[in-house]
């Protein structure tokens, strides 16, 4: 599913729970409604899990487009009874990423533009010295084809660096550390972190499973790790804030801010604060990566098709002083 079906489908869900709707009346009420191929099959698999009384988080987990992020905070909030919370949670969430994803490619449309403009600068000095118009389109594909070879490749290893950084701390740190992007990265992981941790703690689970589920919702390898490493303190008797802290994963601010909490009891309480902090700042990073990026992209294509054209003159000049010469 895409991230705008995914908040679609959630927001129903929550929406339909919250009214007092059974979760299986649920399901075939928007069964019902017709929806696209793939929330079809969601719904399907979720409908399938539950007749075979598997939980919410299991039946939707045997789904392969379910993402740890969905099945930490529904068996969280599923666990507390408040599951219409988890869905409208996830709501949310993938309604920021979507309208911050919109807001790149509608960028990246004029740059894109021009750089075919750019690649269709035929070569007048070859022109002149007799290649004909015939050319011009075999120069022009071959260079298209290039083009797009290196945006898939450049797009083909972002995607599988994404992939990594989710079980190696090293990659994951390296994007963390990467202008624009990496400010992203940070603020979505602890937004997920604080999302599924507050949930776990209405839940009443313990904190070192709290912990667990937290890290590895954050899809941040970093985070996963400090979670583990925290967990593992905390189940021989240690409190949740030194634990945490020794990590060094976690903001100094967040961290100042947990241990205030943790003295007054109000621990699920500041976890949500920092939920949607958390998730405003990411969207807010989202939308200036997604409007200096395709800046960035604009720029090394203007230089491209500046090369271009002035090469092109220059080609046509020579071959033209060749011509007057001989």
């Amino acid at each position: 599913m895409t991230n705008r079906q995914r908040a679609q489908i959630f927001h129903e869900m929550g929406k339909l729970l919250r009214a007092g709707v059974h979760l299986d009346r649920s399901v075939d009420l928007l069964l019902e409604q017709g929806p696209a191929a793939p929330v079809r099959s969601w719904l399907e698999g979720l409908k399938q899990g539950l007749a075979a009384r598997l939980s919410v988080a299991e039946a939707v987990a045997k789904n392969g487009a379910t993402r740890p992020l969905e099945t930490s905070l529904l068996a969280a909030g599923e666990k507390g009874g408040r599951l219409e919370n988890s869905f409208e949670h996830l709501a949310s969430y993938y309604d920021l990423r979507q309208r911050s994803r919109d807001k790149a490619i509608g960028a990246l449309i004029y740059p894109f533009i021009l750089l075919h403009l750019g690649l269709f600068v035929p070569d007048f000095g070859g022109i002149m010295q007799g290649k004909g118009l015939g050319g011009l389109l075999p120069d022009f594909l071959n260079r298209l084809i290039i083009a797009w070879t290196l945006i898939l490749a450049v797009g083909i290893a972002a995607k599988m660096a994404l992939k990594a950084a989710t079980t190696s701390t090293a990659i994951d740190g390296l994007l963390n550390s990467i202008p624009l992007v990496g400010g992203v990265r940070r603020h979505w992981a602890l937004a997920r972190f604080c999302q599924v941790f507050q949930t776990c703690l209405l839940a009443a689970l313990r904190i070192s499973d709290t912990l667990r589920l937290a890290g590895d919702a954050s899809q941040s390898a970093v985070l996963e790790d400090a979670g583990k490493q925290a967990a593992a303190k905390v189940e021989k008797g240690e409190q949740l804030t030194p634990s945490m802290r020794g990590t060094g994963a976690f903001p100094i601010t967040f961290m100042q801010s947990i241990a205030t909490a943790e003295e007054t009891g109000t621990l699920d309480i500041e976890m949500g604060r920092w939920a949607a902090a958390e998730s405003e700042l990411a969207s807010q990073a989202q939308n200036r990566a997604a409007e200096w990026l395709p800046r960035i992209f604009y720029v090394i294509v203007v230089f491209y098709v500046a090369y271009r054209i002035v090469s092109g003159f220059a080609s046509y000049f020579n071959g033209l002083n060749s011509m007057l010469g001989a």
